[in-house]
């Protein structure tokens, strides 16, 4: 079968690669969905660039046979590392709300401050850097490349025209008007607006990686376009519950055609753009209401 010229299916190979992503993603998406703290700002930021950046990031060496076992050991000791620190930091939190235990509350808060975020989100970034250097990953496989920019920058051109009025629409609902803007911090003048949306900026570079970088070009060259496409659609509409109605619904078909639109693009980017720029504008809409 063919689609704008382009060959879609299934691909039969091992099952072992993508039983382990299908695990490994399932268990970050719902981590992320039960443990997603958005105060402070850096704090967010770490978790999320942890989750869904460098762990996704360092399994492609981990997964890559073709590398040594010490690298790939290494690999795989760093993410069950990572993740064993996930699971602390979970369990403190349900600490905290069954005991009133001062040191285990002075705890979590250090573990939120900048002396220990920023040299943490340093080192882990630092560690993903060297995996995969030793491991020579190509980054552009799995979406981090400008890609085919004569093919989606019109693409997105015409898209934001049509959805300025739709964003707009959209702000006036109760349901967007009480979620709308996330940050609270975007409601404290240009200063506060402008922060709130370049952290964001960043966010959804972790966030477009992890679903139409990762998740889609990882399982495409395991079980063809079809399958991968799915699986990351509704793996991003799910982490949209709680969310008004319309927004979960429209982040499924939105899913299905943005990761089209980056898999035809060989690049995560047009899906970050898309994503950041609805954000930035229902938060203006929403502010000047």
């Amino acid at each position: 079968m063919r689609i704008l010229g382009e060959n879609i299916g299934c691909v039969e190979r091992k099952t072992s690669p993508i039983l382990f992503i299908t695990i490994l993603t399932t268990f970050l998406l719902l981590f992320l969905y039960h443990n997603d703290v958005w105060r402070p700002i850096r704090y967010w930021l770490f978790l999320n660039g942890l989750i869904l950046f460098a762990i996704p990031l360092i399994s492609l060496v981990f997964l890559d046979k073709k590398r040594g076992l010490p690298l790939r050991f290494f690999s795989g000791t760093v993410i069950v590392i990572m993740l064993l620190l996930l699971i602390k930091f979970t369990t403190v939190r349900q600490l905290l709300t069954t005991l009133n235990i001062p040191v285990t509350r002075q705890f979590f808060l250090l573990m939120k401050k900048p002396q220990v975020v920023y040299p943490l989100s340093a080192l882990f970034s630092l560690i993903a850097v060297i995996i995969l250097v030793l491991g020579k990953v190509d980054i552009r496989s799995y979406g981090i490349t400008l890609g085919k920019v004569k093919f989606w920058v019109p693409i997105l051109l015409v898209f934001f025209l049509c959805m300025i009025p739709l964003i707009f629409w959209a702000s006036r609902l109760p349901s967007f008007q009480k979620t709308y803007p996330m940050l609270p911090l975007a409601k404290e003048g240009i200063r506060g607006f402008i922060i709130a949306e370049l952290s964001f900026g960043l966010f959804f570079i972790f966030w477009e990686f992890f679903f139409r970088g990762y998740m889609l070009f990882a399982l495409e060259k395991r079980t063809g376009f079809l399958v991968a496409n799915s699986f990351q659609a509704m793996a991003f509409a799910f982490m949209h519950i709680g969310k008004p109605e319309l927004e979960v619904y429209s982040a499924l078909v939105g899913g299905l055609i943005v990761g089209w639109l980056c898999w035809r693009s060989k690049s995560f980017l047009p899906a970050f753009f898309i994503h950041w720029a609805n954000q930035t504008m229902m938060d203006l809409f929403a502010v000047i209401k």
